[in-house]
């Protein structure tokens, strides 16, 4: 598998953690949530600061605000979708 930091290695990697902290989230276990959001910020971050997505991060500021709503403990999304909306980025990443 390639393993350069792409924004699709990226965007693979923030499926993950939102996952996870969906997970988490139905768990109650919301210092771990927390942590998992702290970890798919920071993984937005680095999606930003590459050149090809400027102007392409209409879908990241969703994606922040669905965060900030389960950081706040009022997720109100299917999670399935969520989760689903993520899995073409982890199959094309899986298929390089």
């Amino acid at each position: 598998m390639n393993t350069t930091r792409t924004p699709l290695f990226y965007m693979a990697n923030l499926g993950s953690e939102i996952s996870r902290a969906l997970l988490e989230y139905q768990g109650e276990d919301f210092e771990k949530m927390r942590n998992s959001i702290i970890r798919a910020k920071n993984i937005m971050v680095k999606i930003e600061e590459f050149p090809e997505m400027k102007g392409r991060t209409g879908e990241l500021e969703i994606l922040k605000s669905i965060i900030e709503d389960l950081n706040h403990k009022k997720f109100e999304l299917n999670k399935d979708q969520l989760i689903n909306y993520f899995s073409p980025f982890a199959i094309r990443l899986m298929s390089l």
